[in-house]
């Protein structure tokens, strides 16, 4: 049994040894690229870090290469559990973090070069008390490495109304709902009970939307650093199935009825409810790909959402709206069924 005088000087010590950042790497079935995604975080520059890998009971060798980096690296904290889905190895990993600051990373994914967590760190240092930071990212496809993501214009980085800024992050079509592309406050997401929903497909929207409304000093910097692997995550467009839609049409509900409940500046309103039209338009495009014996009654339930139309911040929305005016709904779900291969959601 440890007296009350060894666990005081134990806490003592694990407050001195506090890492500025946590970094939290949900692991899954990616062999193929563990080793590159870890090796990038810990080359960086800035070392004040823990990297919490959790193996969400991936069934190839994962684990060992999970086990290996924890063993020749003390920064490097392994947790194995079974398999409980993105959302519940991020949970799970937020759980054991101790850093002030939190970042998540997807496993195939990585760090474009070794002072990637220096500059975040420095934008820190220049905004005492944020609650998060966005940055940009790069995307791989194909062994080519592009700067495909969408600048952030002055309003957005230089404005100090929120408000301004999610208008016109909606307005451009540049809202960052992945949850790899900030840096958030730890006890801002503690304090708030910020958690993802365990279970789902496409589980940063409704995370991320909760994490815009609660935060009161926010920031985006336009920092390409990120390095996002296409074709192999688990987007809805790269692993679409039933469920995929369902959860999406779940989110929309969800979200739109917070909207109407929660949100009482009628700009914000009308500009979240163009964010969720965009979703809409998603969920009109999957149905081509759903079963035809169910396509029927989920686009009468999806239909009931119709009107979201009306709110064209958006400008894909905008675009929806009026090809919908010349050829219909029918028109435009056909139209969008056809490009839903190169559209980015």
């Amino acid at each position: 049994m440890f007296s009350s005088k060894c666990i005081v000087n134990n806490l003592c010590y694990m407050e001195k040894i506090k890492p500025l950042i946590s970094v939290i790497v949900p692991v899954y079935k990616v062999e193929l690229y563990l080793r590159q995604c870890v090796d990038s975080i810990l080359i960086q520059t800035f070392s004040d870090i823990e990297v919490i890998l959790v193996d969400d009971g991936s069934p190839d060798s994962c684990p060992q290469i999970c086990d290996e980096y924890e063993k020749k690296d003390f920064r490097v904290k392994v947790i194995h559990k079974s398999n409980g889905g993105l959302s519940d190895a991020r949970n799970v990993g937020l759980d054991y973090a101790i850093g002030e600051y939190v970042i998540f990373v997807d496993s195939d994914d990585f760090w474009y070069d070794k002072n990637c967590l220096k500059s975040l760190v420095e934008e820190i240092e220049s905004t005492p008390n944020i609650d998060f930071i966005c940055f940009n990212s790069l995307s791989l496809l194909k062994g080519k490495i592009k700067k495909d993501w969408i600048h952030y214009n002055d309003i957005i980085v230089h404005s100090l109304s929120k408000n301004e800024m999610i208008i016109s992050l909606i307005r451009n079509g540049t809202l960052p709902m992945a949850a790899w592309s900030k840096v958030i406050r730890r006890s801002f997401l503690i304090e708030n009970e910020i958690k993802f929903i365990k279970g789902i497909i496409g589980e940063d929207i409704s995370w991320f939307l909760k994490i815009l409304y609660t935060a009161n000093s926010i920031r985006f910097v336009n920092l390409y650093m990120y390095v996002y692997r296409k074709g192999v995550s688990n987007s809805i467009t790269n692993s679409f199935s039933e469920k995929a839609y369902n959860d999406l049409f779940s989110t929309l509900e969800r979200e739109v009825s917070y909207i109407h409940e929660c949100i009482d500046t009628t700009e914000l309103k009308s500009a979240l409810l163009s964010f969720m039209a965009y979703e809409f338009c998603i969920l009109l495009a999957l149905l081509k790909k759903l079963p035809k014996c169910k396509r029927g009654l989920k686009r009468k339930d999806l239909l009931k959402y119709e009107w979201l139309l009306n709110y064209t911040l958006n400008y894909k929305v905008k675009y929806c709206r009026y090809i919908r005016k010349f050829l219909g709904i029918s028109g435009l779900e056909y139209l969008l069924g056809q490009y839903l291969k190169n559209w980015h959601v």
